[in-house]
């Protein structure tokens, strides 16, 4: 029997603290808009899940898409998963043309999964139950971020990006007959990955959280060299996304990602597949490499509005594909194999046009997921 994940209550609080009611296609440029967005759900793997996510949107001085953004989300579940995420992003610091945007994480995985390497690794629902992908994992980090735009023409604008954070993830294993433990990845005595970062942002949408028109473009390089981290390692990814408007009331999204990894790549840094940003419907974590390559589609709608609460309702549909890569492959392999899934979703924006609270259901060949999070997925 596949693994399906039932919502028990999606229930939306919100807390307005600004002077007047924003509608929900615009803000007020001198506003301040606060939500307190209360999470209660179930899954079969994770068990009753409870959380809430704060976020506050400062539009104070007509600074585009906004002066300042604080989040904070937390979740705890009957089966021990717990996620912990503040995030404070700042478009004009010091006075000057620099966006700063600061992350911190913190996961503990009681039922972190590992599948093997490669994107022909096998999935048993006997093994499954068993617990033989299972693992348990403790990861936290902290990246740092500067954005800055050296052209800027109308709603197009690039900017040069540079950064430094850490990753830091260790291990337990429950069961010895685990595929875990049978392989014993690189990594598996965890440790700490220690990087600096650089690459490129191109955008002309018309919104950067709920886009209709435009794209966007984005190369990130991470390198953690040997005399600052534990993995000397370089990661590169390049992200490409597409909006079209339809009939007014649709929105086509598409994105394509590629991600490559070399050096002396932990686990928990190869290119994965199988999440809430690829694959959605497949396990976490089902297929590792050191390369993959990610596409996705969705078609968005907001079905209700209520402009004198300021909230919107909406529902999508999506379909997800890829595949990973490791040094057995070739060049060949590229247009092979590859792995699709499909789902639908919907999303609710409170207060602010700009906070969007998402569910997506995904089914694929192995199992049925449900994620919930902030933001649309691109």
């Amino acid at each position: 029997m596949k693994k399906i994940f039932f919502v028990v209550l999606f229930l939306l609080s919100a807390l307005s603290v600004h002077s007047q009611v924003m509608p929900d296609t615009s803000v007020d440029a001198d506003s301040v808009s606060t939500a307190i967005i209360p999470i209660l759900g179930y899954s079969s793997d994770i068990g009753l899940l409870v959380g809430g996510v704060f976020s506050r949107y400062d539009y104070r001085g007509n600074t585009k898409p906004f002066n300042n953004l604080k989040q904070i989300q937390g979740i705890i579940s009957t089966k021990g998963y717990i996620n912990a995420e503040v995030l404070y992003e700042k478009t004009n610091t010091f006075g000057k043309d620099i966006r700063t945007t600061v992350n911190a994480y913190g996961n503990r995985f009681k039922d972190d999964t590992f599948f093997g390497i490669g994107n022909n690794t096998t999935y048993s629902q006997q093994l499954w139950d068993d617990e033989y992908y299972f693992f348990e994992s403790i990861s936290f980090g902290l990246n740092l971020k500067f954005r800055k735009p050296v052209y800027q023409k109308g709603r197009a604008q690039f900017d040069l990006s540079a950064g430094i954070g850490f990753d830091y993830q260790i291990a337990y294993v429950n069961q010895s007959n685990s595929s875990f433990n049978q392989i014993m990845p690189n990594g598996s005595d965890g440790g700490f990955v220690n990087y600096l970062s650089g690459g490129f942002v191109w955008e002309n949408r018309d919104s950067e959280f709920d886009p209709h028109i435009g794209n966007r473009a984005e190369l990130e390089i991470n390198y953690a060299p040997k005399y600052l981290s534990e993995f000397p390692l370089t990661t590169i990814r390049l992200d490409l996304r597409q909006y079209a408007r339809l009939f007014n009331y649709i929105t086509l999204a598409g994105r394509v990602e590629a991600r490559h990894a070399g050096g002396d790549v932990p686990y928990w840094e190869l290119s994965t597949l199988g999440d809430d940003y690829s694959l959605r419907g497949y396990p976490l974590n089902r297929f590792k490499g050191s390369s993959s390559l990610a596409y996705n589609l969705e078609m968005r709608s907001w079905l209700i509005h209520l402009p004198n609460y300021g909230v919107r309702i909406g529902a999508h549909t999506f379909t997800d594909g890829g595949r990973v890569f490791t040094g057995q492959d070739s060049f060949k392999d590229i247009f092979k194999s590859h792995k699709h899934t499909w789902g639908v979703g919907g999303a609710v924006s409170a207060f602010s046009p700009d906070f969007i609270l998402r569910a997506d259901l995904g089914f694929s060949d192995d199992s049925n997921q449900l994620y919930i999070g902030i933001g649309y997925m691109f």
